[in-house]
């Protein structure tokens, strides 16, 4: 037997065995560096504290932050949260003459927190705003040495082929409180195609804080924000906030939304709008009346046109009631994609990182009660009604 052994270890030595070190993390080296900005800015130190609701912004048009490591800590890319749109933001490097400045990356205007990675480390850079009429404003900047990039950093990728699941909500942390673990438990356990699409205009960091909690429900493609067609505007009446919005603007826009991802399952909100928002009510009526309204040509014919026709399968609403059938998912199993956690515990942690919303104590993340996120009823179905599994795919091939 040690015989056996020595010539094991002779012939592991002979081979050449190479022991492979866990790579190194990349820290956030921002507070290290000298950070200049241009005038008639606001305090830079708005960008690199932990409040969401700050963010350092140009008064003027235009604008940059300008960024110096250590010599011996180059910088290996950045991570920005925007708080405004990135409109023509490129990252710069020093040219020749004293004043010249050379682009070396475009940053993307398609998603508002993202991974800049540079093609060599730099100790000298800086994050340009091109346009000249248009403000930058950076709620967070983070600036990494060398190293792994933490898995908690953001790089969003675009949405891909049909979807499964579309969970249709007003606004951001909606998809949390009320749809509860639908979006982690689909996504990222099943690991269906989900799509989580907002119609709520909102502020830079509200999208942020949006961001952050996908993330930690395990989403990598990027949800549907829709700009600045409709107002948050708190109203208890479904029939004011359609007048706000506009009936017929909100119900081309979820129509397009069904016929643009192709979703199986639609996910929205309660009839009576949970706690009574116009908002959710009027999410809740446009849902009930596009499912029928996005396989029908002649409704919104430019839509038509660009994506084609659609036939959803099933629509869910919170907490509805009716014959075809309801869900009560049990959100307290723990899951093995989520390293043993349960999903309500999940779901509670992404909440938290709606900072803004979390602070105030007024909302909560409850599987029971009122406002129920574990129930959901079945309102329309093409493929029959459930018959107990507790699956919003049931009867879907």
């Amino acid at each position: 037997m040690k015989r056996f052994i020595a010539w094991g270890l002779l012939l592991l030595l002979m081979m050449g065995t190479v022991v492979f070190a866990k790579a190194e993390e990349a820290r956030d080296i921002a507070a290290e560096c000298k950070i200049k900005v241009s005038i008639y800015g606001d305090d830079k130190k708005k960008m690199l504290d932990d409040i969401n609701r700050t963010m350092w912004e140009t008064v003027f048009k235009g604008g940059f932050v300008e960024v110096t490591t250590k010599e011996d800590s180059p910088c290996q890319g950045v991570y920005i949260q925007w708080g405004q749109e990135p409109v023509d933001v490129v990252i710069q490097v020093p040219g020749e003459g004293e004043k010249e400045w050379v682009d070396v990356k475009t940053c993307t205007d398609k998603y508002f927190n993202q991974y800049i990675s540079f093609d060599e480390p730099l100790t000298h850079f800086r994050v340009q705003s091109v346009r000249k009429d248009v403000q930058m404003g950076i709620i967070k900047l983070y600036v990494f040495s060398e190293g792994e990039v933490p898995s908690w950093v953001q790089r969003w990728q675009p949405f891909e082929g049909k979807a499964d699941l579309m969970v249709l909500t007003a606004h951001p942390d909606d998809e949390l409180l009320f749809m509860g673990g639908v979006i982690p438990y689909y996504n990222t356990v099943e690991e269906k195609n989900v799509i989580d699409v907002h119609v709520v205009r909102m502020a830079g960091y509200r999208k942020t804080e949006l961001l952050n909690g996908l993330w930690h429900c395990g989403v990598r493609a990027y949800p549907e924000l829709p700009g600045g067609k409709f107002p948050d505007k708190y109203t208890m009446g479904k029939k004011e906030c359609l007048n706000i919005w506009g009936e017929e603007k909100l119900l081309e826009y979820v129509t397009e939304m069904i016929r643009k991802y192709q979703p199986d399952v639609i996910v929205t909100h309660d009839v009576d709008g949970e706690y009574g928002h116009g908002a959710h009510k009027a999410c809740c009526y446009a849902v009930q009346k596009c499912v029928e309204y996005a396989a029908d040509p002649k409704k919104y014919p430019a839509s038509a046109k660009e994506y084609g026709v659609w036939q959803v399968k099933k629509a869910y609403i919170h907490l509805y009631e009716g014959e075809l059938g309801q869900i009560d998912f049990d959100w307290r199993i723990p899951m093995e994609a989520f390293d043993g956690k349960t999903i309500h515990e999940i779901t509670s942690e992404a909440f938290e990182l709606h900072q803004s919303q979390y602070v105030t104590g007024t909302y909560a993340v409850e599987d029971f009660g009122a406002y129920d996120n574990s129930l959901f009823g079945l309102y329309y179905s093409t493929v029959g009604p459930d018959t107990g599994m507790n699956d919003l795919f049931e009867n879907i091939d």
